[in-house]
């Protein structure tokens, strides 16, 4: 009878440095979140820090520099992209000068820029917003379309301005988080003047609790 006693005050014991162990380990990551989440309440975190997620350093960074200089729309939607998986994409790049780039203007009728990329319009809708990874590293908005961007994770990303990175990017794996999913349609028309994705949250105001 002493002997099971043992065994179970030995498992107890075990089982306690385990936990001990692992809170070591995800205290850092809780306590950065933790940290963060305090600061800016507005935001829509998610329950756990995934630390290993591709957004968590993005958004450290984002918020570390001046976020009140980006987009409205961008930091909230970073912030959600948290609470999504990332998904495997095959991207390539082009402009305006690139012999299939298709010119000055987009599908949507916008300006072909920097921050815009084209994907299959079976899947993504016009104003839809994805993140994608490496080489880009990039938040971007689907404006634009091609014959050969077909599949749900194939996108063409605008390097207007940077002809020689069109090559260097080539075709290239990567990975990439749907922000904000447009429904798709056939009937892109004109993009609306002003136009920009949904504001999902909102800082507070001067004088206002962030709460």
């Amino acid at each position: 009878m002493k002997a099971r006693h043992t065994d179970g005050a030995r498992r107890a014991l075990f089982a306690l440095a385990l936990g001990a162990a692992i809170y070591m380990l995800a205290a850092p990551a809780i306590a950065g979140t933790s940290d963060l989440a305090a600061e800016h309440t507005w935001l829509p975190w998610p329950t756990v820090w995934p630390a290993e997620h591709p957004l968590a350093p993005v958004v450290e960074r984002v918020l570390e520099g001046n976020w009140e200089k980006q987009p409205a729309w961008k930091l909230p939607m970073l912030v959600n992209g948290l609470s999504k998986s990332p998904e495997e994409a095959t991207i390539t790049a082009y402009c305006s000068e690139c012999a299939n780039g298709g010119g000055k203007w987009t599908r949507w009728g916008s300006h072909v820029r920097r921050g815009i990329c084209a994907a299959d319009p079976d899947y993504w809708g016009p104003g839809s917003v994805v993140w994608i990874g490496e080489p880009v590293n990039q938040v971007y908005i689907v404006e634009d379309t091609g014959g050969a961007i077909q599949g749900p994770h194939r996108f063409d990303v605008c390097m207007e301005g940077a002809h020689e990175m069109c090559y260097q990017i080539g075709i290239s794996k990567t990975i990439y988080v749907p922000l904000h999913r447009v429904p798709p349609t056939g009937r892109w028309g004109s993009k609306p003047d002003g136009w920009e994705p949904p504001v999902w949250a909102h800082p507070p105001a001067d004088g206002e609790d962030d709460s």
